[in-house]
C-alpha cells in the first residue's frame, strides 16, 4: 500500500518542477485552450446536422472531431515529454524546442491520434447497437493503444525515430526494464481515473445549475472545459511520468547498470531506498 503512495509523492514532485519552471505548464494549457472550442464546435455541429442527413453526417463529423482531439492531447503530451526532458537534464526547459521536437514526430501522432479515434468511434457504435462485449473490447483497445501512444512518445520527440522505430526502441527498452515501469500504469491510471471523474461530477452539476439559472450554452462550456481539463491533467501526469521512467530506462542502458542514481529528480527523490527490480508503485 506504502508503494501506492509513491504517485501521490510523484505528483509533488512534478508540481516542484512546475515551480521552478512555470513554463512547464504550458502544454497543458495549450491541451486545453485547443481543445475546449473545438469540441464545443463539434457538439455544435452535430446538434444542428439536419436530421434528414443525420446518418451521413453525424458518423464522419464524430470521427473527424475524435481525430482532432486525439491529436490534441498528444501533441501536448509530445511537447510536454520534451519540456520534462530538459527540464530534468539541463533545467533548461523551452516551448520553442518542444515545439519543433514535436513537429517533427507529427506523422507518428496522427498515426496514434486515427488509430485511437476509430477505436473510439468503433466503441461508440458497438454502444449504440447495445453490443457489450463489443463495446468493452474496443474500449480495451482504445486504452491500450493510448497506453503505447505514452510510451512510444519519448522516442519519437526525444531520439527523432520514425513511428515503427519508436515502437522498436521502446519495446527494447521495456524487455531489458530494470526499473519496472509497468507497475506504475495502474496507480497512475487510478489516479487519473479519479480526477476524470471528480471533474465530471463537478461539470454535471455545474451544468445542470448554469443551463437552469443562466443558459443551456453556458452550462454546455463549463462542462466541456471541464471534461478537456480533466483530459489534459491525465495526459500531462502520463506523459511526465513515461518521460521520467524512459529517461531512466535509458541511462540504465547506457551505464550497464541498473540504479536509481539514474533516475530523474522526480523519480529518484522518491524512490528513496528502493532498489531496481522491486514493486516501486
Amino acid at each position: 500500500m506504502g508503494s501506492f503512495f509513491r504517485v501521490f509523492s510523484f505528483m509533488g514532485q512534478v508540481m516542484g518542477m512546475v515551480r521552478q519552471n512555470p513554463m512547464l505548464l504550458a502544454p497543458l494549457a495549450i491541451n486545453v485552450l485547443a481543445a475546449t472550442p473545438l469540441h464545443i464546435l463539434f457538439i455544435v455541429a452535430l446538434v444542428l446536422a439536419p436530421s434528414e442527413y443525420a446518418g451521413l453526417i453525424q458518423i464522419p463529423l464524430m470521427a473527424f472531431g475524435c481525430f482532432c482531439l486525439y491529436f490534441i492531447d498528444y501533441f501536448s503530451a509530445g511537447l510536454n515529454t520534451s519540456m520534462v526532458a530538459d527540464q530534468v537534464t539541463s533545467g533548461n526547459a523551452s516551448i520553442g524546442t518542444a515545439f519543433s521536437r514535436t513537429l517533427k514526430a507529427s506523422i507518428g501522432i496522427t498515426i496514434f491520434a486515427a488509430v485511437c479515434a476509430l477505436f473510439d468511434l468503433l466503441e461508440q457504435v458497438a454502444n449504440n447497437q447495445r453490443g457489450i462485449v463489443r463495446t468493452i473490447l474496443f474500449g480495451i483497445l482504445r486504452t491500450i493503444w493510448t497506453t503505447a501512444t505514452y510510451v512510444m512518445m519519448p522516442a519519437m520527440v526525444l531520439e527523432n525515430l520514425g513511428f515503427f522505430d519508436s515502437f522498436k526502441r521502446s519495446k527494447q527498452l521495456m524487455e531489458n526494464d530494470p526499473t519496472q515501469v509497468g507497475v506504475g500504469v495502474v496507480g497512475l491510471g487510478l489516479v487519473t481515473w479519479v480526477i476524470s471523474f471528480g471533474c465530471f461530477m463537478v461539470g454535471n452539476f455545474l451544468n445542470v445549475q448554469l443551463s437552469n439559472h443562466v443558459h443551456p450554452v453556458a452550462g454546455l462550456v463549463v462542462s466541456l472545459f471541464l471534461v478537456n481539463f480533466s483530459w489534459a491533467v491525465g495526459a500531462y501526469l502520463k506523459s511526465t511520468y513515461y518521460t521520467c521512467y524512459y529517461l531512466w530506462a535509458r541511462e540504465c542502458e547506457r551505464n550497464n547498470q541498473a540504479s536509481t542514481q539514474f533516475a530523474p529528480a522526480p523519480l529518484r527523490n522518491i524512490l528513496g531506498d528502493v532498489q531496481p527490480g522491486q514493486g516501486m508503485w
